[in-house]
């Protein structure tokens, strides 16, 4: 009788599905490598974020430092989106910043946001939301995992864009 040979299948944390974000307690080792300190840890399956606050000129700012737990190289917008959200609240505006190299801090896989506090908002930006899944005028866009209520067409995407474009004539 001859066995089978069992395929294993290592599965990425991004290809787990996404549970809720909760409070955990880092490790001594993982606490002797932070150079500062820290408010709080969150995992879900798939990230890992450190949240600080820093007080700044514009009042406290709110600092994620995102990972993936596999602490391979990430960027894919809208999940920095959603851990913001799923953070700190679907209103707060954040940045992720490219700095001047002289400011650069480039040592692993770790990616950072840069939240203001709530009710305030960077003078720069869209100021009205449009969300779609259409390919506009030649652009390509991926399907939502959870499709937004307000999601647009395609004709209200373009009428929409060619309003702006008489606006900014």
């Amino acid at each position: 009788m001859s066995r089978q040979a069992r395929k294993v299948v290592v599965r990425k944390p991004v290809d787990l599905p996404w549970t809720p974000f909760e409070v955990v307690e880092i490790s001594p080792q993982e606490a002797a490598m932070l150079t500062e300190p820290v408010a709080v840890v969150l995992r879900n399956s798939r990230y890992q974020v450190i949240v600080r606050d820093r007080e700044s000129p514009w009042g406290t700012i709110t600092h994620l430092s995102i990972r993936r737990l596999d602490r391979q190289p990430m960027h894919d917008w809208r999940v920095m989106q959603r851990i913001k959200n799923e953070v700190l609240g679907e209103e707060r505006e954040g940045v992720e910043l490219f700095p001047a190299e002289s400011r650069l801090v480039d040592t692993s896989n770790q990616y950072h946001l840069w939240v203001l506090p709530a009710g305030m908002h960077f003078p720069f930006g869209y100021n009205e939301r449009l969300v779609t899944e259409s390919p506009v005028n030649g652009a390509q866009q991926r399907m939502f995992d959870q499709k937004p209520a307000d999601l647009a067409s395609r004709e209200t995407v373009t009428q929409r864009l060619a309003d702006l474009g008489k606006e900014h004539a």
